[in-house]
């Protein structure tokens, strides 16, 4: 009995770590796809589309309104987007909530931008409930 033990929970704990690891990474790759859905969006002016299809913390957070002109003002002095990389990220679960923190590296048709998206999961998908963007370019032109 003592050896089933022995051996029963380093399995049991590593079948954990790794069903736990491989949601992070999950996470991660659907939070990827997500942002170039997001910019993908952002290029076509679907500006409200990205507002709809955020969490409803994000909509709490943020009125239509804002968001539009915050957007708008992105459209009009950086332009679309024509490509990011990735600078950084933060993947955690805390009470069985995966969320994920991307921060991006953007480079518009005008300009660029540090990008930080926050992402909670929702299954398989990766839903947007924070948004901040940092650019010199946004505020000097």
């Amino acid at each position: 009995m003592n050896s089933i033990r022995h051996w029963a929970a380093p399995l049991i704990c590593s079948a954990v770590l790794i069903s736990g690891c491989s949601g992070m990474f999950k996470g991660k790759a659907a939070s990827e796809k997500a942002v170039g859905e997001i910019h993908q969006l952002f290029n076509e002016g679907k500006i409200t589309d990205i507002r709809m299809a955020a969490d409803s913390k994000f909509k709490n957070a943020t009125s239509e309104k804002e968001w539009s002109e915050l957007m708008g003002a992105v459209q009009r002095k950086l332009g679309k987007v024509t490509g990011t990389s990735n600078a950084g990220f933060n993947v955690r679960n805390f009470n069985l909530t995966t969320t994920v923190v991307l921060q991006q590296s953007t480079t518009f048709e005008q300009g660029t931008a540090n990008e930080t998206f926050t992402f909670e999961m929702n299954g398989d998908k990766a839903v947007l409930v924070g948004y901040n963007i940092t650019s010199k370019d946004l505020i000097m032109k």
